[in-house]
């Protein structure tokens, strides 16, 4: 049996069943580890009591083969859209992004590991090799068994919205207050409810939705590329299915973030 798997309903009542091996690190620990790798998911992978729509991915699973494409990546749960005006859905040209729309949402997930580097330690800049995919948190340095915390947080893509200067180097930049801390697993399309995940690690998720300028969030994407020539993250990841409550840990294991 697989140890507890994400992405975990995080809404007011939902439930889990297991009990996991592996301890929660807290938000001062995951602030130690290097960051590693920032990529985005095509809606939340969570889902809270703010972003809940499944509207766009109970259709895809109905219209899905099976196949899991790049170009066509499964979504997650969305903000509520009704009453964005058409002025704050108004299209805009992502030059760096690829495959983002305004007016939907993204989870993005900043990746903090032990066997990350940190090539000086009195610059205050803890990600100083950033890369895509998740080979530096897994195995880098030869580090086999590294410490492992993502913080999960969404954004709306809003024309109009609030600009931020820089949503790559951690969710520090956003206020979370009111986030939460869990035990789970590693996600995206390759794992659902029959294969899960082998990877246990740490989870603190923003239940809140967070409207972003398009050009904010093609910056993003810009500071990857160009600052530490990322290529492959710069379009949405697919997002898991949400794990069935046997799959997940009991809520009692479920914090609010410390």
């Amino acid at each position: 049996m697989a140890e507890p798997q994400t992405p975990r309903d995080l809404s007011t009542g939902a439930t889990g069943s297991m009990t996991p091996k592996a301890a929660t690190l807290n938000d001062a620990q995951a602030e130690f580890l290097p960051l590693v790798n920032v990529h985005f998911h095509y809606g939340a992978e969570h889902k809270s009591d703010s972003y809940n729509n499944g509207t766009l991915s109970a259709a895809y699973d109905a219209a899905s083969s099976g196949r899991r494409l790049a170009s066509n990546p499964r979504p997650g749960w969305m903000c509520p859209s009704d009453t964005l005006t058409s002025a704050q859905t108004t299209p805009y040209t992502f030059q760096y992004c690829h495959g983002v729309e305004v007016g939907k949402s993204y989870e993005v997930h900043y990746v903090h590991s032990s066997a990350g580097m940190d090539a000086d330690a009195t610059d205050g800049v803890n990600a100083d090799d950033l890369a895509d995919g998740l080979g530096g948190a897994a195995n880098n340095r030869g580090l086999l068994n590294p410490m492992v915390v993502v913080q999960g947080q969404v954004y709306q893509i809003v024309a109009g919205g609030p600009s931020v200067d820089d949503l790559l180097h951690g969710w520090t930049v956003v206020g979370h207050q009111n986030s939460v801390m869990y035990p789970g697993s590693t996600t995206g399309q390759s794992w659902d409810n029959s294969v899960c995940s082998p990877y246990a690690i740490t989870w603190h998720v923003d239940l809140e939705c967070h409207q972003v300028s398009p050009e904010s969030f093609d910056n993003l994407c810009k500071m990857m590329k160009e600052t530490y020539s990322m290529d492959s993250d710069l379009h949405p990841h697919g997002s898991r299915i949400l794990v069935d409550s046997q799959y997940v840990v009991h809520q009692d294991f479920v914090k609010p973030l410390a």
